[in-house]
């Protein structure tokens, strides 16, 4: 518990900061300490209660998210299906797909020299296809930033917008992942109550990352994500390639 809390406060932090995050740092930097499938059940509530905050935070938001509530539909019914699977899949695999999505996060911005205008040209098929993908990461290694933020930076939405509809897709996507462990019985009673420090130290990080914000450049801020990220990966990798060596009686 004290690990969990101080993930989610640093994970609080870095999402007040930018406005989104909390996922991608908080999910691989606990199921570092455990497996993937309990890191995304322990951190569901504390990143509904940061989306919340962030999806309403700033002027306009019920219009901005009227204008594209189509968009967190059909990220609900891609993390249905990733919230199946997370429920059966082995450990280590899940280990090495959180790892690749942090990779893809990582080099996204290499993405951009590669001619994506399609997605521009046909907004509602990709538009459809991005959500689905980013709700089945969501349903099953609890990130699904990478995706939405490459669809919606083709989209040249305006930041406040993008902030406010990427906060809405998390908000829903972590609402349906919590109907789907539910209905599985991966929730208890002992375990909800447990939630409610965690959620504390969330929104803590958050309120001290809003007061941060206009003190720290976003140059030193992505340098240092970037250093935790890699090295999250990086372990993650290593973790899953040291279990599957375990499980084929390579290694005692």
């Amino acid at each position: 518990m004290a690990w969990v809390c101080a993930i989610v406060l640093v994970a609080g932090t870095a999402h007040g900061l930018t406005g989104f995050g909390f996922p991608i740092i908080s999910t691989p930097m606990v199921a570092l300490f455990t497996d993937v499938r309990s890191a995304v059940v322990v951190t569901l509530l504390p990143n509904i209660v940061v989306n919340l905050i962030s999806a309403t935070s700033g002027g306009g938001w019920r219009e901005n998210l009227a204008r594209h509530w189509t968009m967190p539909l059909v990220v609900a019914v891609g993390t249905v299906i990733g919230a199946r699977v997370v429920l059966w899949a082995p450990a280590d695999p899940l280990r090495l797909l959180l790892a690749a999505v942090i990779v893809f996060y990582l080099m996204q911005a290499r993405l951009t020299r590669v001619d994506l205008g399609v997605l521009k040209r046909h907004p509602r098929a990709s538009g459809v296809a991005a959500g689905l993908v980013a709700g089945f990461l969501s349903g099953t290694v609890n990130v699904m930033l990478p995706v939405l933020l490459i669809y919606f930076s083709i989209l040249e939405l305006a930041p406040l917008v993008m902030t406010q509809l990427l906060n809405a897709c998390f908000l829903v996507g972590k609402l349906t992942q919590a109907a789907v462990f539910g209905a599985a019985g991966a929730f208890t009673p002992a375990g909800l109550l447990l939630a409610l420090p965690v959620c504390l130290c969330a929104y803590a990080g958050y309120a001290a990352g809003r007061r941060l914000a206009p003190r720290i450049t976003p140059q030193a801020y992505r340098r240092v994500i970037q250093v935790v990220l890699w090295t999250m990966a990086a372990v993650l990798v290593a973790q899953a390639s040291l279990g599957m060596l375990r499980s084929h009686g390579l290694l005692p």
